[in-house]
């Protein structure tokens, strides 16, 4: 039988050894990059991996591929915009950072890129800029873009 002394010890030292094990855990999971205190479930990545492949998408003119990615209500306009791939060529294209809304649940975010592309019948290359802002519903990764294109206008009418 253990005496109110003993079960108060017992409890410390339990106490003890469960500080110690969330610490050495928490310390591990930091090192090894598996704790994100900011966005755990990492929609950052996420949204990473789907902005880089539909701005590949437009930048080798894979444009209805890259419809698939737009949101619905602006695939049509989308698509319209774009001559054929006959007439134009892209030649490169520059991302910048993604900058998230600071909403607290990252539902938004916004991406500049810049394409530059050349008219098969000219050598002169010229450049387009998209002002992509990326959305999703609710905590889920499925992130759609709504397209803005500066320089495009005068693309599509050649």
């Amino acid at each position: 039988m253990q005496g109110p002394t003993m079960k108060i010890r017992n409890a410390l030292k339990l106490t003890a050894v469960l500080s110690i094990f969330v610490m050495l855990s928490s310390s591990l999971g930091c090192a090894f990059g598996e704790i994100y205190w900011t966005d755990p479930l990492k929609r950052e990545y996420t949204l990473g991996e789907v902005q880089k492949r539909y701005t590949n998408l437009v930048r080798f003119g894979a444009f209805t591929q890259a419809s698939k990615f737009v949101d619905p209500k602006l695939a049509t306009q989308f698509l319209d915009n774009f001559p054929s791939s006959e007439k134009v060529v892209f030649t490169d294209s520059e991302s910048e950072r993604i900058l998230f809304n600071e909403d607290g649940d990252r539902a938004e975010a916004t991406v500049r890129v810049t394409y530059s592309a050349y008219y098969t019948s000219s050598p002169v290359v010229f450049e387009i800029v998209e002002t992509q802002t990326w959305y999703r519903e609710g905590a889920a990764n499925n992130w759609l873009v709504r397209p803005e294109f500066d320089g495009l206008a005068n693309f599509a009418s050649n």
